[in-house]
């Protein structure tokens, strides 16, 4: 394969149709196969400047990527100074990329080759006695080959991300789980075990001089008892979820919420019976909303509305307290809105939020429709 192009070879491909067309090809190729090795943005753009510099058809050249519509230099080609800076042509290739908004297609300013790659990326590259009569089928074919590997390098990137936030979030979920199993464990000890113990002790008590009113207390704790258990066994799952479906299950936890922390709660369920899983994640998913409300809205009322519509399932959480900035929260503090995102993406569905400070909290939750 051809790396690197003498000048006096581009001189007589440059007055050769033949051999110019033939040269686009194999630049072409070379650009592809280049191109094709790497997944990283900043390495696409330099080995697209490095291929198009040396099959001749640029001196020098400068890559940029593209940031909130700013650029920001991504790779360098062929350039003879150390510092860019020293360069006398940087002055004036600043002052061309600077006006983007008027870069659509590739053209000609001066010496230089401005080429766009979608809104991406931009190209600027000194021309050459082949770039003087560069034709438009060969640099729409260039143009394609950069962008296509810029899409491919952006999606890598993106699965990357999401590898590294799902690597995260199973750290955290085990984490919680942990937690969660100490605090049963701690329920257990705590509540359940120290009263079963008072209970026992009473019995004992009971056996060598009944007392009614030693008796009437048992019974009291033994009811207070099991009223712990059934509220543990509710915390891990709720088996009116099973039985009656999820208005009833929601409806039993607003109303256990009210009793233990006030927090008026009003649920309105528009649906018929869905699937087992769907059904628990939407209940989860409003699960891990109110108790956020509770620990952190300082709110007063919260509804929970779901509604089905042609083939999506809608829930929706709504608060009047304090609101919060999303994009400020610490990786911390995300841990369960990254749990209810997980739960919902797991069957095809998607998380919304809308909040502000001061403005309360809006979550949605949106589900393919899978009757039961």
């Amino acid at each position: 394969m051809i790396r690197y192009v003498r000048p006096e070879a581009v001189r007589q491909v440059a007055d050769d149709p033949v051999a110019r067309r033939t040269h686009e090809l194999a630049t072409l190729h070379r650009l592809g196969a280049d191109l094709a090795r790497t997944l990283d943005v900043g390495e696409v753009l330099e080995r697209a400047l490095t291929s198009l510099i040396e099959m001749g058809w640029y001196e020098c050249g400068e890559a940029y990527e593209l940031r909130d519509g700013k650029p920001e230099t991504a790779a360098v080609g062929s350039c003879p100074y150390d510092e860019l800076g020293l360069c006398p042509a940087r002055e004036a290739l600043q002052r061309l990329t600077a006006q983007l908004d008027d870069i659509r297609e590739p053209r000609r300013a001066g010496d230089w080759w401005l080429i766009p790659i979608e809104r991406r990326a931009l190209l600027a590259l000194k021309g050459r006695t082949l770039a003087d009569d560069v034709s438009d089928g060969f640099l729409r074919s260039s143009v394609e080959l950069i962008a296509s590997a810029l899409r491919r390098a952006a999606l890598h990137a993106r699965l990357a991300e999401k590898e590294r936030q799902r690597a995260r979030l199973l750290g955290a979920l085990l984490n919680a789980q942990e937690e969660e199993r100490g605090r049963i464990s701690r329920d257990l000890h705590d509540q359940i075990g120290q009263s079963l113990t008072g209970i026992l002790l009473g019995l004992d008590a009971a056996i060598e001089a009944p007392d009614r009113r030693d008796l009437a207390r048992l019974k009291e704790l033994t009811s207070a008892t099991l009223g712990d258990v059934r509220r543990i066994a509710l915390d891990l799952r709720p088996s009116v979820l099973d039985e009656l479906g999820l208005e009833a299950a929601l409806r039993r936890f607003a109303r256990d919420v009210h009793e233990r922390h006030g927090l008026q709660a009003q649920v309105a369920v528009h649906l018929p019976r869905l699937s087992r899983q769907v059904e628990t994640v939407l209940y989860r998913v409003a699960q891990e909303a109110i108790t956020n409300v509770v620990r952190h809205a300082q709110a007063s009322q919260v509804s929970v509305v779901a509604t089905a519509a042609d083939r999506q399932v809608q829930l929706v959480v709504e608060d009047d307290g304090c609101g919060f900035d999303l994009s400020a929260m610490a990786p911390a503090d995300q841990i369960g809105i990254a749990g209810m995102q997980e739960r919902l993406e797991l069957l095809g569905g998607s998380l919304g939020i809308e909040t502000g400070p001061g403005r309360g909290t809006i979550v949605h939750a949106r589900l393919p429709r899978r009757a039961g």
